[in-house]
């Protein structure tokens, strides 16, 4: 698979291409339909074009809590057998082009075949749909993926997230939910309390509902288990922002400016203020029982 980044008059080709577009945050089971079908057809190359920034960040010029970073994407998008990802970048002009423009800009990377969504949009404020692609393409338009009677989306995988659906966020994925960070300096409360956690800078990743996750941990291509917990920290030393802390089992290590990977297996509780220092250590036993049980731990 050849990756290109680069602005969207950059990106060149010269071969017949059936491309699938679209922003394909999280690459879940919506998009994976997209993907196998846009590879199924021999007669062409396949292609798959993506933005980075998020549409949506670049217009609102705000943070849009993201399923994948740009490196978790194209590390996903190496399990298809895609010839080749176009990540454009999404600018001013790029974001002005009209459908006219857009179409003209299609032609040029000989596009022979669009695989699309029933509801794709394209071009200056969205103005573009299927109707105006089919006089210059062959398109093929894949039905949606349903899930408990809605349309699998981005938007339904982060709204089963925030709820602590994480199991239902899974299935919808097909693969456990993934955040990549780097460890930072906290306030160290952990080690006080016998539980000495990473603090994950997550940037614009979605965050889950606050609460304590059982958890898998990658470092240094190895993986442990773990509690996480996501919140403010309300019982000692309250945060504004949530924090993302993780408590590695059977870890001892410096892990100060490393980086690491978070997969969520299971929600196990919601964040609760306790009245003692005590009381909070209590709980965190009781919660990494629970998890060793839930992980088959000793």
């Amino acid at each position: 698979m050849i990756k290109i980044k680069d602005v969207y008059n950059k990106i060149k080709n010269t071969e017949p291409v059936t491309l699938t577009i679209g922003n394909f945050d999280g690459i879940h089971l919506g998009h994976q339909a997209l993907i196998l079908k846009t590879t199924s057809y021999q007669d062409t190359k396949s292609a798959l074009m993506t933005f980075d920034p998020h549409p949506v960040s670049f217009l609102t010029k705000k943070p849009h809590g993201q399923l994948m970073s740009v490196i978790d994407k194209l590390d996903c998008l190496n399990e298809f057998h895609l010839d080749y990802v176009w990540m454009v970048s999404f600018d001013d002009a790029f974001a002005s082009l009209t459908i006219e423009k857009f179409i003209d800009y299609l032609k040029s990377l000989h596009i022979k075949r669009l695989v699309l969504g029933k509801d794709a949009r394209f071009g200056q404020y969205g103005a573009g749909g299927i109707e105006d692609l089919k006089p210059h393409f062959e398109v093929v338009v894949v039905e949606e993926e349903i899930y408990d009677h809605m349309r699998i989306s981005s938007s339904l995988v982060k709204t089963r997230l925030s709820q602590g659906d994480i199991q239902v966020a899974k299935t919808l994925l097909s693969r456990n939910y993934r955040i990549y960070g780097q460890v930072v300096h906290g306030n160290h409360l952990g080690r006080t309390l016998g539980y000495p956690t990473a603090n994950i800078e997550y940037g614009d990743y979605h965050i889950p509902k606050l609460g304590v996750y059982a958890v898998g941990v990658l470092h240094q291509q190895k993986w442990y288990y773990g509690m996480a917990n996501i919140g403010h920290n309300p019982t000692i030393n309250y945060q504004e922002k949530p924090r993302l802390e993780v408590y590695i089992f059977d870890f001892d290590g410096d892990l100060y400016g490393k980086h690491l990977a978070l997969e969520f297996y299971d929600y196990i509780r919601s964040e609760k203020k306790f009245d003692s220092k005590d009381h909070l250590i209590h709980q965190l036993k009781l919660d990494e029982q629970a998890i060793r049980k839930l992980l088959s731990q000793p």
